[in-house]
């Protein structure tokens, strides 16, 4: 059988079954099960180093933006090879997740996958994804995924002011195609609208680090751009003391890590504002 994307049907798996489809390869839940196999029964291995193991695996492959847009389904879209900054992150910590528990499935990869990417852990459609990085850092906390770690390093904060999406749909290609959907889009940045969040400013990220910067943490860079959040994710990782990103790059194309110690790459972008840390639960 030739290794082509294909629609597959979740409920055909054996275990973890989801009631929806779900786009991938064969190719890609052979490589995910091969990557579970390797990474559990480290009972010892911390959520940090296994998060790290589990990045190294992907690095080199293509950086491809909109590999969601899928059509107004919202089918769940899982590759190994096709990764932006977010969903390369996703993948790792849905396989990190996974591999704690014990499993070796591609089904219980799937199923964490969906918990991670939409709100309450349940995919029932566009707008149900948590689009925004702090949708996704209060989904997540909510259901005990991640820990924000920023308030333990600065008590400094940052207005939220969520519309970019509402305000620009002829960015996103279902929101230009289904205006209706700008509506439900709108009604959920009105909470993440005039509110505070810690930040750290980029002019007080160390080319150290911080000792409450672990090696796998999650790193979101915050942006000065109206509407916006944060413009890029990836995680921690340290080289003879200092700090950078592991992190699926646009600029270099595919997933690297990076070379520039993160506090240059933070000032080398007048955009860029500062960092928020998180850290997997499991």
């Amino acid at each position: 059988m030739k290794d082509i994307l294909a629609t597959i049907i979740l409920a055909l798996l054996p275990i973890a079954a989801l009631p929806q489809e779900a786009i991938y390869t064969s190719k890609d839940s052979i490589r995910i099960e091969d990557i579970l196999q390797r990474s559990t029964g480290k009972n010892a291995c911390v959520a940090g180093e296994r998060v790290i193991a589990i990045a190294n695996e992907f690095i080199g492959e293509k950086y491809v933006g909109g590999t969601l847009e899928q059509g107004i389904e919202e089918p769940l879209f899982i590759s190994c090879t096709e990764l932006d900054c977010t969903t390369f992150v996703e993948l790792v910590l849905a396989i990190a997740k996974t591999a704690h528990d014990g499993s070796c499935n591609f089904g219980e990869a799937c199923s964490n996958l969906e918990s991670i990417r939409y709100r309450n852990g349940k995919n029932s459609g566009y707008a149900s994804r948590l689009h925004y990085i702090s949708w996704w850092i209060a989904d997540s906390a909510k259901t005990g995924i991640i820990e924000e770690i920023t308030p333990q390093i600065s008590n400094k904060k940052q207005p939220l002011n969520l519309n970019f999406m509402s305000t620009h749909p002829d960015s996103y290609p279902m929101l230009a195609d289904n205006p209706e959907l700008v509506t439900e889009i709108e009604k959920l940045e009105i909470p993440y609208r005039s509110i505070d969040v810690n930040y750290i400013p980029k002019e007080e990220v160390e080319h150290t680090g911080h000792e409450n910067i672990k090696a796998g943490d999650i790193i979101a860079i915050t942006t000065s751009i109206p509407g916006l959040d944060v413009v890029h994710l990836g995680f921690a990782y340290y080289n003879n003391g200092t700090l950078y990103l592991l992190h699926a790059s646009s600029g270099k194309g595919n997933v690297i890590k990076d070379t520039t110690p993160l506090r240059d790459y933070l000032m080398n972008n007048r955009r860029h504002t500062g960092i928020r840390v998180f850290r997997a639960c499991f």
